[in-house]
C-alpha cells in the first residue's frame, strides 16, 4: 500500500479546507460583509438559516440547555478565580526570578511548534483546526442556551481575520440586558464552559482510542532533541537538534517518563554519559531555574518512535498520521483550556468581565460604585495578564 506523507497530507488538508471555504463564501457572496481592521481583512458570513437551527435546537431541548447553562454558571466563576489566582501566583514568581521568563505566551500559527519568547507557534494545520473547533463549539453554545432562554438572536455566522478562522452569535442587546441575572451568566458561562467539556471529550478519545492505537502501531526509539539552549549543559556538551539519546550512564530506557526519572536520579553537579545516535556526549547537569535542587540540561526533546516492522510491511509510513492525530488532539486540548480560562478573565469585553459586570451590578445596587468596583477588577485583571506577558522582561532589563 503507497504510503502518505503526514506533511503533505496537512498540506493538503489546509488547501482543501480554505478551498471549500472559498467557494461557500462565493456563492453565497450576498450574505457576506468585508470590513477592514487597518490592513486586515475580516470577512464575516452571516447566516439566517443557522439561526433557525440554532433556535430550533436551543428551544427544542430549551429545559436541558438551561441546566446545562446553570451547570455552567458556577464552573465558570470557579475557572475565573482560579486564572485570576495563577496569573497573581505568577506574578509572585517572575518577582522573585524573572528568569522562569512570561508564564503566558502569544499563540501563532507558524511552520512547527517552537516557543520564543511572548510567542508559542503552533503548526498551522493543527492551529487552524482546533481554532475552528474551539470558536465553532464556543459561540454555537452561547447562541443554544440564549435560544433556550428565549433570548432572540440577530445574527449568528463564521468567518475569517485574514487567514484566522472566527465565529460569532449576536444576541439582541436590550432583551439579553432586560433578561434574568440567571439567563445572562448561564449564556455567557456556556462558551468556556464548553470550551472545558471538548477538552474532556478529546481526553477520552486520547486515552481509549488514540494511545491504545499508537501503542500497538509504533516502538519507542529513544528521545529525540527538539532544541538546545545555547551556553547551557545540553549544548555545553555536544548535543544538537536531532540528536536521538537512548540512554543516560548505560541504562536504557523505553518511554519518555523513564528517560525523565533517569534524569531526575542526578543532581545539578553531576555527570552522565548520554548515549546518542552520535556518539556518547558527558554532561554536568546545571541547576533547575524552577526548581534548583533539579538537574537541568537546557533541552527540548520528544519521545522518538518507529513504526513497527510488521505494520511497516503492510501500510508504509501512512501510520504516522496517527502520530499527527495525537499532536491534532494535544494541541486541541490545551487551546480549548487555555482559550476557555483566558476568555473567563474578569475583563471588560471578556466573557468574564461581562459575568463579573452582572454579578457585581446585581450584588450593589448603587449603580456608579457598582461600576467602579467593577472597572478595578478589570484593570487589575489586565494588568496581572501584562505583567505575566513582559514582567520577565522588564524586571531581567533592570
Amino acid at each position: 500500500m503507497a504510503s502518505i506523507d503526514p506533511f503533505v497530507f496537512s498540506l493538503l488538508a489546509v488547501a482543501v479546507v480554505y478551498s471549500l471555504i472559498a467557494i461557500f463564501l462565493y456563492k453565497n457572496r450576498a450574505n457576506v460583509q468585508i470590513q477592514w481592521m487597518l490592513f486586515i481583512p475580516i470577512i464575516l458570513y452571516r447566516s439566517k438559516r443557522t439561526i433557525e437551527h440554532v433556535r430550533k435546537l436551543g428551544r427544542k431541548y430549551a429545559k436541558f440547555w438551561q441546566i446545562y447553562g446553570t451547570i455552567a454558571i458556577p464552573i465558570a466563576f470557579g475557572g475565573m478565580i482560579f486564572i485570576f489566582g495563577f496569573l497573581a501566583y505568577q506574578v509572585y514568581k517572575i518577582i522573585l526570578n524573572p528568569s522562569l521568563g512570561a508564564s503566558v505566551q502569544f499563540i501563532l500559527p507558524g511552520a512547527a511548534a517552537s516557543s520564543s519568547g511572548i510567542v508559542q507557534f503552533i503548526p498551522i494545520w493543527y492551529f487552524l483546526g482546533a481554532l475552528a473547533i474551539i470558536l465553532v463549539a464556543h459561540e454555537l453554545m452561547h447562541g443554544v442556551v440564549a435560544e433556550a432562554f428565549k433570548l432572540k438572536l440577530k445574527a449568528v455566522g463564521f468567518g475569517l481575520l485574514a487567514i484566522i478562522p472566527l465565529a460569532f452569535v449576536e444576541p439582541d442587546e436590550k432583551q439579553f440586558n432586560r433578561a434574568s441575572l440567571r439567563a445572562r451568566e448561564a449564556v455567557l458561562a456556556s462558551g468556556a464552559f464548553t470550551n472545558f467539556v471538548v477538552a474532556a471529550i478529546v481526553i477520552g478519545l486520547t486515552t481509549f482510542a488514540v494511545a491504545p492505537a499508537i501503542t500497538q502501531t509504533f516502538d519507542f526509539n529513544g528521545v529525540i532533541i527538539e532544541d538546545v539552549t545555547e551556553s547551557l549543559p545540553g549544548d555545553l556538551a555536544g548535543l544538537e537538534k536531532g540528536d536521538v539519546i537512548t540512554a543516560i550512564s548505560g541504562a536504557e530506557f523505553s518511554s519518555v517518563d523513564e528517560f525523565i526519572k533517569l534524569l531526575t536520579a542526578n543532581k545539578p553537579g553531576d555527570s552522565a554519559v548520554l548515549t546518542t545516535n552520535n556518539g556518547d556526549k558527558i554532561a554536568t547537569f546545571g541547576a533547575n531555574p524552577e526548581e534548583p535542587t533539579k538537574p537541568y540540561l537546557g533541552i527540548q526533546f520528544k519521545g522518538d518512535v518507529i513504526v513497527k516492522p510488521e505494520i511497516a510491511n503492510t501500510f508504509g509510513q501512512s501510520p504516522w498520521i496517527l502520530q499527527y492525530i495525537a499532536q491534532f488532539f494535544f494541541w486541541l486540548f490545551i487551546l480549548n483550556i487555555g482559550i476557555g480560562l483566558f476568555n473567563l478573565l474578569p475583563i471588560g469585553p471578556l466573557d468574564g468581565g461581562k459575568m463579573a459586570n452582572s454579578l457585581v451590578a446585581d450584588i450593589m445596587k448603587n449603580k456608579t460604585a457598582a461600576q467602579k468596583v467593577f472597572m478595578l477588577i478589570s484593570y487589575l485583571s489586565l494588568a496581572l495578564l501584562i505583567f505575566n506577558i513582559f514582567g520577565p522582561f522588564i524586571l531581567s532589563g533592570i
